[in-house]
């Protein structure tokens, strides 16, 4: 067959191209569908480490549990989001990196290391994308070097109003810490949508437990975002006690657990979210004992991952 007629290309050739195009075009597509993995963790939900409730009365029962009643994950933001929730100090410096639309201010508190603003500075968006360069006060960044790390809240102040998230200040990368429990988030549990299932939480001997759950989810365009049971960066406390077996209030009388389920959570095809989960605990010794940590992350398959992707 020839190729080619009077420099005219054969219409089977044509047909061809086309069809690899189609192809090429396609998989470019679900590419930009997809977009790129986040590239960090979204760091301690808003709030971290504050607005605890008052210590329980003496045999008051566990807080409400979750209804059922179907969750959307958000598609548009009116603030930035984190790339990444650790940020490394390095001597006095140190810089958070965003996902944004427009330019503000940046307020960095951490009352665990110092009192009053810690570091502030403003920062320009380009391609929708800003680093915040941040000098800490000498006396705090020396207390962050003594202990490692420490929870800081971050206020980014702009023309939308202010967004506050939380963040992790280090010295150096922090591992993933994760809920030992084999409960948590389940990828597509129906179509778009997963589950998020509480850790068994554990502990000896008995004590109450209050838990704080978290939705954090990502798109390449609005970076790490929360939603709580309560919605966008407000969830609520939950009462439990924690056994040497697990939760009390989930145990039946024929031996089987009915952990607390929120469910469903339904996620809006073509962005590109990844989803994850954070539990916060604060268990009542005779000092309350705070901790926030990943849930376990598992797809369809039963295999173990970092976060739900939804293309």
């Amino acid at each position: 067959m020839s190729i080619r007629r009077s420099g005219v290309l054969h219409p089977a050739i044509i047909a061809l191209i086309c069809a690899i195009l189609g192809i090429a075009v396609g998989a470019a597509q679900a590419g930009a569908a997809t977009g790129p993995p986040p590239p960090g963790l979204p760091g301690p939900p808003p709030g971290a480490g504050t607005g605890f409730p008052l210590p329980p009365a003496p045999g008051q029962g566990p807080g409400r549990q979750s209804d059922g009643s179907p969750t959307m994950i958000p598609t548009s933001v009116s603030g930035p989001g984190l790339l990444s929730g650790t940020a490394l100090v390095q001597g006095s410096s140190v810089e958070l990196r965003l996902a944004c639309a427009t330019g503000g201010l940046a307020i960095l508190r951490a009352p665990a290391v110092a009192s009053g603003t810690l570091a502030q500075a403003r920062y320009r968006c380009a391609r929708r994308r800003a680093v915040v360069r941040l000098s800490l006060r000498k006396d705090a960044a020396r207390r962050i070097a003594g202990i490692g790390n420490a929870l800081a809240a971050v206020s980014f102040v702009g023309g939308n109003g202010t967004e506050h998230l939380s963040v992790t200040l280090a010295t150096r990368p922090q591992a993933a810490i994760y809920w030992t429990s084999v409960f948590g988030l389940r990828c597509n549990a129906s179509g778009d949508q997963a589950q998020l299932i509480a850790p068994n939480f554990t502990d000896t001997p008995p004590t109450t437990i209050i838990v704080r759950p978290w939705l954090a989810w990502y798109t390449n365009a609005t970076g790490w975002h929360w939603l709580g049971t309560a919605g966008v960066d407000n969830s609520q406390w939950y009462e439990w006690t924690a056994t040497p077996t697990g939760v009390a209030e989930w145990q039946t009388p024929g031996g089987q657990i009915m952990p607390w389920t929120w469910s469903p959570l339904s996620v809006t095809p073509g962005n590109g979210t990844y989803l994850i989960a954070v539990f916060e605990a604060l268990y009542w010794y005779e000092h309350p004992v705070y901790v926030w940590r990943y849930a376990r992350t598992t797809e369809a398959n039963g295999a173990i991952g970092t976060y739900c992707s939804y293309p």
